[in-house]
């Protein structure tokens, strides 16, 4: 069930859905401890992933699905270099954004 929807850069939208969502049955997985992405919406196209633990800091960065499998609160955005609008996704949480509009970074939040 979706939780809510939450602006990021104009149009686009990221869908955050609570944890119990982000491992049913039709997402593919994300080795616990990363962050992956895939480059088209439902969990679909190339996917990347970011290694375990990534560290904190500003990350060059794409994709229309998120999941984030760390520890960490993680920050999506709208521009590169972790400017623009962004929209946080918690640890085991995941969101994906309209079919028009694309994540162009990441920040791994905390210590």
């Amino acid at each position: 069930m979706r939780t809510k929807l939450i602006a990021l850069g104009g149009a686009a939208l990221i869908a955050l859905l609570p944890a119990a969502t982000a491992h049913a049955a039709d997402s593919p997985s994300c080795r616990n401890g990363s962050v992956c992405t895939w480059s088209q919406n439902d969990f679909r196209g190339t996917k990347r992933t970011s290694g375990l633990n990534p560290s904190p800091g500003c990350k060059a960065w794409s994709g229309k699905t998120v999941s984030n499998q760390t520890k960490r609160t993680i920050r999506v955005y709208s521009d590169v270099s972790c400017y623009g609008q962004y929209v946080d996704i918690k640890s085991k949480h995941w969101g994906e954004t309209k079919p028009s509009s694309t994540i162009k970074s990441i920040a791994v939040l905390g210590p």
